[in-house]
């Protein structure tokens, strides 16, 4: 069903295109509060609103298709067809094979996420103090980056540390379950991770650390196949919706 519905918000949005440009192909997972499919088939949220809006006043013509987040940016890399995959960070190294849009959105500083009878315990100066004390273990994302001022932190003062591949939710589970004593979000997300946890979500609680920068900035990433004009149009009409 969403996929059908997705079919069809991408034929309205080629409607008021020019009659001979093919549809960009926008791929993204749902991950609220960034990327959120609604009722009606459309594509919203704190990332994909702006880029959703900015692609119609722009005038690009575009099909939204839901795939995993691997399978995104193996897409993109293998290139040959005009995708594009909203939220992404701007790397080094994904350079090599994407093209990326202006800045859509900075993430806001992250914040721990830990038991909230533990909640007090917390009580270190700043993120540094709490990775040299021993007694606090950190719940990782396996393969995630954290930025580079927490994964320097990592590196120079060597954490309890458990990695996993576990999805956000998982490493809840993994939380509440005592596996781990911490895990970093961003606080955009805390309300969907308590909300998720029904009548328990009074288990966990946000604990803010004022030594954590302001995040990194999220852009389209596209793959070399998509036009720099596209890019070029998106990125003005982008600049008249996030003003």
């Amino acid at each position: 069903m969403i996929a059908l519905a997705l079919a069809g918000a991408a034929i309205g949005a080629s409607a008021s295109a020019p009659a001979m440009e093919p549809p960009l192909e926008l791929i993204y997972a749902d991950r609220a509060p960034y990327y959120v499919t609604k009722a009606d088939g459309s594509v919203g949220g704190l990332v994909a609103g702006p880029v959703s809006e900015a692609l119609k006043r722009a005038k690009i013509p575009v099909r939204w298709l839901v795939r995993p987040g691997k399978r995104q940016i193996e897409t993109i890399r293998k290139g040959g067809t005009r995708t594009c995959s909203p939220g992404w960070f701007k790397k080094p190294e994904r350079e090599a094979f994407a093209k990326f849009s202006d800045p859509i959105y900075q993430d806001r500083p992250q914040i721990l996420v830990v038991r909230a009878a533990d909640q007090a315990k917390f009580a270190h100066p700043g993120l540094a103090a709490l990775f040299g004390d021993a007694a606090f273990k950190f719940g990782a994302k396996l393969g995630y980056s954290y930025g580079a001022y927490v994964d320097g932190l990592i590196a120079e003062t060597s954490p309890q540390i458990l990695r996993t591949p576990q999805d956000s939710k998982g490493m809840i589970r993994m939380l509440l379950g005592r596996r781990f004593d911490y895990l970093m979000a961003a606080p955009e997300e805390f309300s969907s991770l308590a909300e998720g946890l029904g009548d328990k979500r009074g288990a966990i609680a946000e604990v803010q650390m004022k030594d954590i920068p302001p995040g990194n900035t999220r852009h389209l990433m596209c793959s070399k196949s998509v036009e720099d004009s596209v890019l070029e149009r998106f990125n003005r009409a982008l600049a008249v919706v996030i003003e």
